[in-house]
């Protein structure tokens, strides 16, 4: 399962689209809420969370907000294995836009 690939190019100075065509994905806003309560996640606590997600979803959407600097993660070599996710910077930064967008749907959905 792929990311999905818009047929028509995103406008170069439209931030809005750029940002949304990062944040989009089934699960992302979800994840990206759910860091943004607690510092770190591991995979089963999302699971947890979002339990009609499989886990191979959850996989791709983790490891693309990874590639594109959202998320920063750390593998443990311990046994079992232990992988931690944790915003970047630049996952941070999206805090206000998620605040913003949260207050838009309490005032007008």
């Amino acid at each position: 399962m792929g990311r999905y690939e818009r047929k028509t190019e995103v406008k170069e100075d439209c931030g809005i689209e750029k940002t949304l065509q990062l944040i989009s994905g089934k699960w992302k806003p979800a994840i990206l809420s759910e860091l943004m309560r607690s510092s770190t996640i591991r995979l089963k606590d999302v699971q947890k969370g979002l339990p009609e997600a499989s886990k191979r979803s959850l996989t791709t959407q983790l490891g693309e907000m990874v590639t594109d600097d959202l998320l920063r993660k750390e593998v443990y070599e311990v046994y079992p294995k232990k992988t931690v996710y944790s915003l970047t910077e630049k996952g941070k930064a999206l805090k206000e836009v998620f605040e913003e967008m949260n207050d838009y749907a309490k005032n007008f959905l």
